[in-house]
């Protein structure tokens, strides 16, 4: 998720691709995946003044939230996920996510 405000800040137009960190990133983890790519992605983001990270690990149901390269959070099925001051009315029930995925 790139904001409306870093895309004006960047002067670009919109049908060009954004060259830059997303103030929000998602990865969503898949069986290929591992702890050393995914901890190298994160870093990345980071390093490129990404401001929020949020990993899906879809079998355990769960997203670890990141403001660093370290995680500052585990949310489970039963938890609410907040967009924070990235996406300051953004609110979403794991529940609901996971269970709209299923279907």
């Amino acid at each position: 998720f790139v904001s409306a405000e870093c895309i004006r800040r960047a002067k670009r137009p919109l049908d060009k691709f954004f060259e830059g960190a997303p103030d929000l990133a998602i990865e969503v983890l898949s069986p290929s995946d591992t702890l050393e790519g995914l901890h190298e992605k994160i870093l990345e983001y980071f390093e490129s003044a990404t401001k929020l990270v949020w990993v899906v690990n879809m079998v355990e149901k769960t997203i670890l939230v990141y403001h660093s390269p370290t995680p500052d959070s585990l949310l489970k099925e039963t938890d609410i996920l907040y967009g924070e001051n990235v996406i300051p009315e953004f609110t979403l029930s794991l529940t609901e996510l996971f269970e709209a995925i299923a279907l």
